[in-house]
């Protein structure tokens, strides 16, 4: 076929040379990024903390100054600490996390899987405490 067996050449163009940085040269200001994430990290604080999670377990660590929170899968252990730390204001010195998968569950025929979850273990500077339940 005539249309695919003739080679077409592009001329090149001749290109512009860049222009070095002189006085034209327009600066821009410059935005520290731990600033910016101190001001994302306490607008997303709320979202970071599901809830405390209530067991007699989560009861009796927290006596010790050790408090257990249900937090999203993609949380951190810097995103817990810093979502603590603008709410409840207190200082943080160890967040370990827990990370668990959903179990198979059967009702009748129909099998299903339970989500799965992760929980915060937030451990507190001595001398601190939040008040998350209430004395009844």
């Amino acid at each position: 076929m005539s249309l695919f067996s003739k080679k077409v050449t592009k001329e090149k163009k001749p290109t512009a040379k860049k222009k070095s940085a002189g006085s034209d040269a327009v600066l821009k200001p410059v935005v520290l990024k731990s600033d910016v994430q101190k001001k994302a990290s306490a607008m997303n604080a709320p979202l970071v903390l599901k809830s405390p999670h209530v067991s007699e377990k989560a009861a009796m660590l927290s006596q010790k100054g050790t408090y257990v929170f249900d937090v999203p899968l993609k949380a951190t252990k810097n995103e817990v600490c810093k979502a603590v730390e603008s709410i409840y204001s207190v200082h943080v010195s160890r967040v370990n996390i827990i990370r668990g998968k959903g179990k198979v569950v059967r009702r009748g025929r129909i099998e299903g899987v339970r989500s799965d979850w992760k929980k915060a273990l937030v451990t507190l500077k001595m001398g601190e405490k939040i008040e998350l339940y209430d004395n009844v």
